[in-house]
């Protein structure tokens, strides 16, 4: 799959998607649910945030005064390496907390964001220290650097915080209409096109293959937004040039060969690999997505759906051997999920399986990897060790903490899907989320504790419905032969409603037959107790506690696992 070896044609739509997702101003969650409170605490989270702070390092490098700003933390401090990745995220989770308020407050931080950001890149250019078009929160050094492959921890990654500062800017220009992004972007992928085409294919085999310092994020899907919106030819072929190819070939020919490997390096490289089969049609692209998606969650997944021990990959069907305090990363699931939905938009006929594994991963870790308060606390790891205990990242300005603040809006994004089939057109209801549609069907979704899931039309559906029933409730539906159940199109008030039998039942998502866990519908449930005995719950003598969603099992209180703040838990059982 070596760029230099086969020449592909691209275009803006050379794969049309089988289905779309409405825009995120068109979705809404509903009160009353723990979606919308943990949204509510990150969007009052990022009312508050400080952009001289998120401009001061870019400010700094670039010689610009910093105006009396706060330097931040972590790793966003002035000697950390990885500095600037933060203020790519900020302004993603800006973009997108304005996309579901239209609060002109989040829109007015963009708008300060991009100003700066051009200043500073105008600053770097009149430097003469830097080739044109160059943007960070430091120099080249670390670019070249890399080019020499030099080792992390002596340089950490710049083509990752790169990537998370241009899909910042391209989220601030796609979903809050900020035309400065664009003024920043157009140069800044000639650059990362200039630098990289002069880099000969071997060496750049070797940097893309380097442990973290050549770790680059999703840069070949970034690249082809950006040539989405551009056309300019040069960021298209930029995007090849990120193309990993010993990833790529392992994943062609379905060898899974992950152990060992960094785990959120990879994912998103596969996410560009997605991009790239959209943008080209060339189904190597899609087998490469379709083979890695499908050996991660068969094989290196917790039953949360998380992935990785200490950020890597281990061994296939090992995870169970893996019960430890740093399992699962949440940006490798969130990434994770960008690849599944990415998936299921090109998929011709509708994948249960890709939407089984978002809901159980959106419902048990992103749902459950923030603090229940309004400080943007999220976790970096979320510990399946006996006992555990969750710590949430508030001042670390971590990878994690990054990319959780944009995973509050992941809860709304794949609620609904509009697809064009043999039948006509559908709209489609994927997940059990309390929530509101005001697109071209005007919908209201609510899902209760006790399995009654409701679709409601506000006005006459132009499309008919269809409903997906998930895994855990589709024996009680064989009529459900394809993971959904088909109602036509409803007249305004008129409202389809499912009963989904909500009881506690074993799951048995892991490799070694020893273990299992517990469930009350799409919730794990976890037994609250810091000791570090693995429990064994009798499952037939499990009792309904009087209200909510809280059981007893003798000495045990056992609880939906995205109700748990502070408390140890327990996720796996033994028999």
């Amino acid at each position: 799959m070596n760029s230099a070896h086969k020449d592909i044609n691209f275009s803006n739509d050379a794969v049309p998607m089988q289905r779309v997702h409405p825009p995120l101003r068109n979705v809404r969650l509903l009160p009353g649910t723990p979606f919308y409170d943990r949204q509510q605490d990150m969007l009052a989270f990022l009312k508050g945030l400080d952009t001289g702070s998120l401009l001061y390092n870019f400010r700094s490098a670039s010689g610009l005064p910093t105006g009396g700003a706060e330097p931040m933390t972590g790793w966003d401090a002035a000697e950390c390496k990885l500095r600037g990745h933060t203020t790519g995220h900020a302004m993603s989770a800006l973009s997108l907390a304005y996309a579901v308020t239209g609060d002109k407050a989040y829109r007015d931080k963009l708008r300060v964001l991009a100003d700066g950001l051009y200043e500073c890149q105008n600053a770097f250019a009149a430097s003469g220290k830097v080739h044109p078009g160059f943007l960070s929160a430091y120099d080249e050094e670390q670019f070249d650097q890399l080019e020499q492959l030099v080792k992390y921890p002596d340089i950490w990654a710049p083509y990752y915080t790169l990537d998370k500062i241009m899909a910042g800017l391209l989220d601030s220009y796609e979903l809050a209409g900020i035309d400065k992004a664009m003024d920043i972007l157009v140069p800044l992928g000639d650059w990362v096109y200039e630098r990289l085409s002069k880099v000969d294919d071997d060496l750049r085999a070797k940097m893309w293959d380097t442990y973290i310092a050549g770790e680059f994020g999703a840069m070949p899907g970034t690249m082809v937004r950006l040539y989405r919106i551009s056309g300019n030819a040069k960021h298209l072929q930029a995007a090849r040039l990120f193309e990993n190819a010993k990833l790529f070939d392992m994943m062609r020919d379905g060898r899974d060969e992950l152990d060992g490997m960094h785990a959120n390096q990879h994912i998103p490289q596969i996410i560009g690999a997605a991009e790239l089969y959209a943008a080209s049609g060339d189904e190597a692209y899609l087998s490469i997505a379709r083979n890695f998606e499908r050996i991660v969650t068969a094989h290196h997944c917790y039953v949360i759906g998380g992935t990785g021990e200490e950020e890597r990959f281990r061994a296939a069907d090992s995870e169970c051997g893996l019960l430890t305090e740093k399992t699962a990363e949440s940006c490798a699931s969130v990434n994770m999920l960008r690849l599944t939905s990415k998936l299921y938009e090109y998929e011709k006929e509708p994948d249960t399986a890709l939407m089984d594994y978002y809901e159980r991963t959106l419902f048990n870790h992103i749902l459950m990897s923030c603090s229940h308060s309004a400080d943007g606390g999220t976790t970096y790891f979320m510990p399946l060790a006996p006992g555990s205990s969750k710590h949430y990242e508030t001042e670390e300005n971590s990878c994690c903490h990054g990319t959780g603040m944009e995973s509050r809006f992941r809860y709304m994004a794949d609620i609904f899907s509009f697809d064009t089939c043999k039948e006509g057109t559908l709209v489609r209801v994927e997940l059990p989320v309390s929530s509101a549609l005001d697109d071209e069907e005007k919908l209201t979704v609510t899902f209760s504790e006790k399995g009654r899931l409701t679709v409601r039309a506000e006005a006459d559906m132009k499309a008919d419905l269809a409903v997906r029933i998930p895994a855990w409730a589709r024996a009680e539906y064989p009529e459900a032969a394809d993971g959904y159940l088909y109602f036509g199109r409803l007249m305004a008030g008129e409202s389809a409603v499912i009963d989904m039998p909500m009881t506690v039942r074993e799951v048995k998502e892991c490799s070694d037959e020893r273990f299992y866990s517990l469930a009350y519908g799409p919730y794990l449930l976890a037994a609250v107790s810091d000791s570090d005995a693995i429990p064994a719950p009798d499952i037939h003598r499990i009792e309904e506690a009087a209200e909510g969603m809280s059981f007893r099992a003798g000495d045990l209180t056992l609880k939906p696992l995205y109700s748990i703040d502070g408390d140890s838990y327990h996720v796996y059982f033994c028999r």
